[in-house]
């Protein structure tokens, strides 16, 4: 299996501070997400890669051994780094990790010998995995007097058009949350999408508005 360069797949150069990883994930996968592009064959795979590399470099410690072993980076993970030979060189210099899948060498002896450590004991591995997000947010829109008497709100997100109800109060930064409506996972399953209101302030006033509004505040 070709070498995949993670960093190429999530858009960003290799120095890239480890803070930033996750707000360069969603980026990108509001623009490779599957929904998107319905009539490119192969853009499932193409978010599934996206999703690897995310998990990879989100994580200190894969992205440690990925920067310095590339390709081989997931043997270096099984065997706790490779550590040098004699002459201060690679024991596994010369060596084909790709042995009939696309697993590399690890897969191959975890399919034979499973969870076995040396002296035949056996251990459980656990493996920090970076998860999928659930949801998505989307950011409503809305002037002060539809805040304060409630109202229909038309929304239009990348993941399709909504029409949402406005509670009379809504206050700025309430969310709403819209279940299986934020586009799908990697592993099929649908995402919420989280709507956030941000209520829109008037910076002008006329006096009508002003008079009504002090009448308001003292009643």
């Amino acid at each position: 299996m070709a070498f995949i360069d993670y960093y190429k797949v999530m858009g960003i150069p290799k120095d890239t501070p480890q803070k930033d990883i996750r707000t360069a994930y969603r980026k990108r996968s509001k623009q490779f997400h599957p929904d998107l592009h319905p009539d490119d064959p192969k853009a499932k795979a193409k978010f599934q890669m996206l999703n690897e590399a995310y998990e990879v470099l989100n994580d200190p410690e894969k992205r440690a051994k990925y920067d310095q072993y590339g390709e081989n980076w997931k043997q270096a993970e099984q065997f706790g780094g490779f550590g040098t030979g004699g002459d201060g060189g690679n024991p596994f210099e010369g060596f084909s990790f790709n042995m009939g899948g696309e697993g590399g060498m690890s897969d191959f002896f975890q399919q034979i010998f499973g969870n076995m450590g040396m002296g035949g004991s056996r251990r459980t591995r656990t493996t920090r995995r970076s998860a999928e997000p659930s949801e998505v947010e989307a950011h409503a829109p809305i002037d002060v007097w539809t805040a304060l008497l409630g109202g229909d709100l038309i929304l239009s997100t990348s993941y399709g058009k909504f029409k949402l109800k406005v509670a009379p109060g809504t206050q700025p930064g309430k969310k709403v949350r819209l279940k299986g409506k934020g586009g799908t996972k990697s592993d099929g399953t649908l995402k919420d999408l989280i709507i956030v209101f941000d209520v829109t302030i008037p910076a002008n006033l006329s006096a009508q508005q002003k008079a009504l509004i002090e009448q308001a505040r003292r009643s």
